[in-house]
C-alpha cells in the first residue's frame, strides 16, 4: 500500500480499487504473477501496463516468489554508517544474486532492504524470518545461512 495517507489520498480512485486487489492477489498467491495480471486487466476492463505500472511503482509488490525465509538488510543511518552495505554485499555473494535478483536460485532465500527497523542501538541488523538479529558483522553471513538450512 502507498506509504502514507497522502499518497493514497492522491490516487485515483480507480487505481486504489485497482491496488487492494493487487495486493489480495498477493495475500493469496504470495506474489502477482504475470498471468494474473493479464486476466485482472481484462477484467477491470484497463491496459495491462496500467497494472504492471502500479506494480512496479509500489515496492511491496513482488512480481516474483518469495523464498521461504526472509532476510531484510537494515539501511536506516545507524545501520548503513556500520556496514549494512558490507552485510548486503556478502548476503548477495553468498546466495549469488545476480543484478535485480532478491530471492537465490533455490528459492529459500529472499533478501531486501528496509529502512529502519527502530533498534539503532544495535545496528547494524538483519531481520531474519521477523527475528532481528543485531551488531551483525559481514563474516557471520555464512554461519547464519548454514543456520537456516538446517532449520529447512
Amino acid at each position: 500500500m502507498p506509504t502514507n495517507l497522502e499518497e493514497w489520498e492522491q490516487l485515483p480512485e480507480s487505481d486504489k480499487q485497482l491496488i487492494n486487489i493487487l495486493n489480495q492477489v498477493q495475500e493469496e498467491q504470495g506474489y502477482i504473477p504475470h498471468d494474473r495480471l493479464t486476466e485482472l486487466a481484462q477484467q477491470a476492463g484497463v491496459p495491462e501496463s496500467q497494472l504492471h505500472g502500479l506494480v512496479s511503482f509500489f515496492n511491496f509488490f513482488r512480481s516474483r516468489p518469495a523464498g521461504k525465509h526472509k532476510l531484510s538488510v537494515c539501511y536506516g543511518t545507524a545501520c548503513y554508517a556500520r556496514g549494512a552495505s558490507l552485510i548486503n554485499d556478502r548476503l548477495v555473494a553468498e546466495l549469488k544474486l545476480e543484478d535485480g535478483e532478491d530471492t537465490s536460485a533455490d528459492g529459500f532465500v529472499t533478501v531486501d532492504h528496509v529502512y529502519c527497523v527502530g533498534a539503532c542501538s544495535r545496528a547494524p541488523l538483519v531481520v531474519v524470518d521477523g527475528q532481528i538479529n543485531g551488531k551483525i558483522k559481514s563474516y557471520q553471513i555464512p554461519l547464519m545461512l548454514g543456520d537456516l538450512r538446517k532449520k529447512g
